[in-house]
């Protein structure tokens, strides 16, 4: 991988007219292959060397995995560039026998997982209790191998490596691990050009391959890595994404039992606090991240829905200390349909909706495809034997809309859906496809249910939000969230401001905002 970013940045300056010669320099962390990070001495084991020889003058330039610097360098360097990010993502490769499509990260029951890197072992534990992980050392296609030996049944590797050294994986299954939902490193997928401070000219000609956007997210993620006093060997995942002039900043921040095993790990041995917000002013995001990290509280958080006990808004949430009540509002209750017209597609906007259709042995043709809004939806499919070809992932509903248009555009499409939908979707999309509804189920709201007291009230409808207030105030001192835009503006409508509203539609993203 160091070879491959080497080559890459002499490429790019040759490019540019410029003579480059490669030095190659083995650091502690490529010699000593047989310990775990933490054992190393010092935080800067893969960069030190490389440190020495551009203050000794034997060469110039220093290219690094961004992710592996230490947030402070020695007297007389500087990073004066970074480059454009490649995919920051966590791959799982996961071998083939332990491949199970309907489990979180789609791996067996106590699978075994290799990696040494505490970040992604504390959220991996996190999520899937069941899971043992095994601590691996060596470069990218070593650990790729490590599936194969020592009963490991998958390895976690940066995306970033893995696709520049263009490594062949049809061998393995490859799960995608969503950076909002699996927190890369601060820097993944970034690399970092380090120069002596001195040296101007050679400033001003790096100049020109650095990524300018780039370095803002860099600014908002190293910053708090700094003040977290963290480095790469600690359970720490920052990342940030700019979107319509606002940064949406993800944390996770874990520690470590101090008796831990190093080469053996299960859950017991991390506890995480995970953080998500969006603001226009990186300097906004680092400050109250901070503050949030360094004051952190139990809460007690209601939700207006009935959670089942692999609910990962309840994982998440009861692991990192907070008492969570899960009661919906409303009663469900099923209507029958005799038949249900052939179509090319069908989607599902809710679990209810899933549920109340399949329930009845719907007639489905093998061709029919699937969608579904929110990750909650596309598993309550996946768990009727159905595989999903669409999920709209964004809580603003006109994206999802616009989206699925554009998959389903002239074709035919079936929504089964509650007797009172407000057919949002199918408003959006009318002139594009040929709609079918199908009323499968009927909600109403419940004639007797006891509200809690609690420090956070997520909302995850209209109609949860109208039987709350029926009955209850909410008072100044309590947050309030809602799962979308449609329920959030049914409490701006009430009156209610400071709404919190989640990245994607998960439960996942829903838990990272109750603070």
């Amino acid at each position: 991988m160091a070879l491959w970013q080497a080559h890459y940045t002499k490429a790019s300056l040759e490019k540019l007219g410029h003579n480059v010669t490669l030095q190659i320099i083995k650091t502690q962390g490529d010699k000593i292959q047989n310990v775990t990070f933490n054992k190393l001495e010092g935080k800067g084991f893969f960069t030190k060397e490389l440190e020495d020889s551009l203050l000794g003058g034997d060469i110039d330039l220093a290219v690094h995995s961004y992710k592996d610097l230490p947030t402070t360098f020695p007297e007389g360097l500087t990073i004066t560039a970074n480059s454009y990010r490649e995919d920051p993502t966590d791959w799982l490769i996961i071998n083939k026998n332990a491949f199970d499509k309907n489990a979180l990260f789609s791996l067996k029951h106590n699978a075994v997982v290799g990696t040494s890197s505490p970040r992604r072992a504390s959220q991996l534990l996190h999520f899937r209790e069941d899971l043992t992980i095994h601590a691996i050392r060596g470069n990218v296609p070593t650990r790729v191998k490590k599936v194969e030996e020592d009963g490991i049944d998958a390895v976690v590797l940066a995306a970033a490596g893995l696709t520049r050294l263009d490594l062949d994986l049809s061998d393995y299954e490859v799960v995608e691990l969503p950076p909002h939902f699996f927190i890369p490193a601060p820097a993944q997928g970034v690399l970092a050009f380090q120069i002596r401070e001195t040296d101007t000219e050679l400033k001003e000609i790096i100049a020109q391959i650095h990524d300018e956007e780039v370095a803002e997210s860099l600014h908002i993620e190293r910053s708090i890595l700094q003040k977290l006093e963290g480095g790469c060997q600690q359970p720490i995942g920052i990342f940030t994404k700019k979107e319509n002039d606002f940064y949406h900043l993800w944390i996770t921040h874990g520690t470590t039992r101090k008796d831990a095993d190093d080469t053996i790990q299960k859950a017991d041995d991390f506890s995480i606090q995970r953080f998500y917000q969006k603001h226009k002013s990186p300097d906004y995001l680092i400050k109250s991240s901070i503050v949030f990290l360094k004051n952190l509280e139990q809460k007690t958080v209601f939700i207006t829905r009935n959670l089942s006990k692999d609910s990962l808004f309840l994982k998440s949430l009861t692991q990192q200390g907070h008492n969570v009540i899960g009661n919906s509002l409303i009663d469900f209750s099923q209507v029958a349909f005799n038949e249900n017209p052939t179509t090319n597609w069908i989607f599902f906007s809710s679990k209810n909706a899933v549920k109340h259709f399949f329930e009845q042995s719907p007639s489905i043709t093998p061709n029919t495809k699937m969608a579904a809004v929110g990750n909650g939806t596309t598993k309550a499919i996946l768990g009727y034997g159905f595989d999903v070809h669409f999920e709209g992932k964004q809580t603003q509903i006109p994206a999802v809309a616009e989206h699925f248009k554009n998959a389903a555009k002239g074709q035919s499409v079936l929504f089964p859906q509650a007797k009172n939908s407000l057919r949002h979707i199918q408003q959006l999309i009318k002139k594009e496809v040929t709609i079918h509804d199908l009323v499968v189920y009927d909600n109403q709201i419940k004639e007797n249910f006891e509200l809690p007291e609690a420090n956070i009230l997520v909302f995850t409808s209209p109609m949860n939000v109208k039987a709350y207030l029926d009955q209850k105030s909410i008072i100044y001192k309590q947050k309030l969230v809602a799962i979308g835009p449609t329920t959030a503006q049914s409490l701006y409508d009430a009156g209610y401001e400071n709404v919190r509203l989640p990245y994607n539609f998960d439960e996942l993203s829903l838990a990272d905002v109750c603070y």
